[in-house]
């Protein structure tokens, strides 16, 4: 894969990854580095006191350099006692270097893991924060894909590349130790095993990209075709395409799986080339040290060699794998970098309130024009219109005549291209979260998770926060009564996985509850009685009519029923308003209305 020269650097996409969930890049980098340093130490002094053993081993006169040390420590030059206790003090060395591997390594994970989690939340809140109009225009898939897979994938580069800074300090360390002991051997080791690492890695590189790339295509049609085939069951069922889906997802799973086994050998085979350069390297390291020296240095190095090859080769596998892990996981990392950029650059809604200061009084809409950004006609052009508080205000139209947009534009989920919206004479676009605050909206399909009724009313409010003094009387202002009583455990029972187990009109009903629940000042009913039976309506149209005249109430709608008692009826043609008025004014002024109501829309 070729990078362009204005795509981030490794570095800069760890670093940005870091600042997702929340860490310091530098000290968190350094720490790491600082314990892999003293790992590498005490690899190193582990290798290094193979030396003074392997020449107590041979024979060699405990009169010089470190045997001289040891033996002014001990007392004595008895090879009997100084035997044992150099060897008793490299198994200790030993054990302790291995236990504080094992140790770091669970730290790392616990890091790097850590960070996964945080940086995937993270890159949740930006999604769940970003603008409306942004997150109409993604598909859910993709957002799916990027919050749990291409995290993942993120972290696993993260940790690639601490492990791959820890292993090649201790592989310094021990080159140095090696270095000391035998020059020319070590210079022919390094460059033997240079040789066959580097260019290994300069074939597998290409492909292990590759493959990191097919992994996130892949998972992201697992989510294409998982999605459809359980959130949209019904459906599946009823056209029998269910299995249709399966088949997407399984060859998706699938070609995940054969990237992953291909990925495993990939990263497997230098491991086993490795071995075989290990085995030619000490025929040869043996046969030119008894060639050119004393059968008793030779042994002393060959020694060192072996203590040394206990670490090294393990680590030189570590290392090629962690390589591997690096370019592979790089396709998740390249995506998390390039989304969070893209998000950071949409804006971040904030939920907190900037005052205390609540909106309250009249809806002014001031010539408010709205275009998409793709759009060459504008959906809204010159729309002037006041909403008097606590009036009930209705919007109708056909088909495209701009009332959702309207409606979202006076929500404040989409920003007007031109123009302006105020309640009371303040923007509301100033105070996002505080206009929020005093909303209650009730759509055409109300989202519900599965958890109790009570849960569902009061929507995002913790368990231990939820006021059942206020569920109560939203309960009898929504005609819910009666289902409550015929629900097994009341309040308590669970509704299944976005409602499933309420009819349309029973979660229509439950979402109006949820509305007024908020005590909001201004009530939102979305399309909410489009699918509804007369009789659910009506009853809807009743609570309406209780409420009328005590806040302020905005219904859009196709059944005119819905709207005949409103206090103002907007009729909007091809993004204009065509006329205003009751009721009968606007069937008056606008032939289009009027021929609605003929054709039977109203009896």
């Amino acid at each position: 894969m070729v990078r362009s020269a204005s795509e981030p650097s490794l570095t800069g996409q760890l670093r940005m990854m870091l600042e997702m969930a929340g860490a310091k890049p530098v000290p968190w980098v350094s720490s790491t580095v600082a314990l892999s340093i003293v790992l590498a130490a005490l690899d190193t002094l582990g290798v290094a006191a193979m030396v003074p053993l392997t020449q107590l081993l041979t024979g060699t006169e405990p009169d010089s350099g470190a045997l001289a040390v040891i033996a002014g420590i001990a007392g004595t030059t008895d090879p009997s006692v100084l035997i044992p206790l150099v060897a008793g003090f490299v198994t200790l060395l030993f054990v302790v270097k291995s236990s504080a591997a094992l140790l770091f390594r669970w730290w790392l994970l616990g890091r790097t893991t850590r960070v996964s989690a945080l940086s995937s939340s993270e890159l949740m809140r930006r999604y769940v924060l970003a603008p409306y109009a942004d997150h109409r225009a993604r598909r859910l898939s993709e957002v799916y894909r990027n919050i749990t897979d291409a995290t993942n994938q993120s972290s696993s580069v993260l940790l690639g590349v601490m492990s791959l800074i820890s292993d090649t300090l201790l592989i310094v360390a021990i080159t140095t130790i090696l270095a000391i002991t035998a020059p020319l051997v070590t210079l022919l080791t390094v460059a033997l095993f240079a040789f066959f690492v580097f260019g290994l890695q300069q074939l597998l590189r290409g492909r292990q990209a590759r493959i990191g790339e097919d992994m996130a295509e892949s998972s992201l049609e697992a989510w294409q075709f998982l999605m459809p085939g359980l959130e949209g069951f019904r459906e599946a069922r009823l056209t029998s395409s269910a299995s249709a889906f399966v088949d997407g997802f399984r060859d998706a799973r699938l070609r995940r799986a054969h990237a992953g086994r291909e990925l495993a050998i990939l990263s497997d085979a230098p491991r086993y080339v490795l071995e075989i350069v290990f085995v030619v390297a000490i025929v040869g390291i043996s046969a030119l040290l008894f060639a050119t020296g004393t059968p008793a240095h030779a042994v002393t190095v060959l020694g060192v060699f072996a203590a040394a090859s206990l670490r090294a080769l393990p680590t030189l596998n570590k290392i090629t794998a962690s390589l591997a892990t690096i370019r592979t996981g790089r396709a998740g990392l390249d995506i998390v970098s390039r989304i969070s950029e893209e998000l950071a650059v949409g804006g971040t809604h904030e939920e907190q309130p900037l005052s205390d200061l609540r909106y309250s009084g009249d809806i002014a809409i001031r010539r408010v024009g709205f275009r998409y950004p793709d759009a060459v006609v504008p959906v809204l052009d010159g729309i002037t219109l006041t909403i008097a508080q606590n009036r009930t205000t209705a919007f109708v139209g056909s088909s495209g005549a701009g009332k959702s947009t309207l409606l979202d534009l006076i929500l404040g989920l989409l920003e007007p291209t031109e123009g302006l919206i105020e309640c009371g004479g303040r923007p509301i676009l100033d105070d996002r979260a505080a206009w929020y605050q005093g909303l209650g909206v009730v759509p055409q399909d109300v989202f519900l998770v599965n958890d109790t009724v009570a849960a569902n009313i009061a929507f995002g409010i913790s368990p231990e926060n939820i006021d059942h003094a206020r569920i109560a009387e939203v309960i009898v202002m929504s005609q819910l009564e009666s289902l409550i009583a015929d629900l097994p455990d009341g309040l308590a029972t669970k509704v299944g996985e976005r409602g499933v187990r309420l009819s349309g009109g029973q979660k229509q009903r439950l979402g109006l509850a949820r509305a007024l629940y908020r005590r909001p000042s201004v009530l939102v009913l979305d399309e909410a009685t489009s699918a509804l039976d007369n009789a659910t309506e009506h009853e809807i149209a009743t609570t309406l009519r209780t409420l009328q005249g005590t806040i302020t109430i905005l219904i859009v709608a196709h059944r005119l029923s819905t709207v005949r008692t409103a206090d103002t009826l907007v009729f909007l043609k091809d993004g204009h308003i065509e006329a205003r008025g009751s009721f009968e004014q606007v069937r008056g002024e606008s032939t289009d209305f009027a021929r609605l109501v003929e054709l039977g829309e109203l009896n």
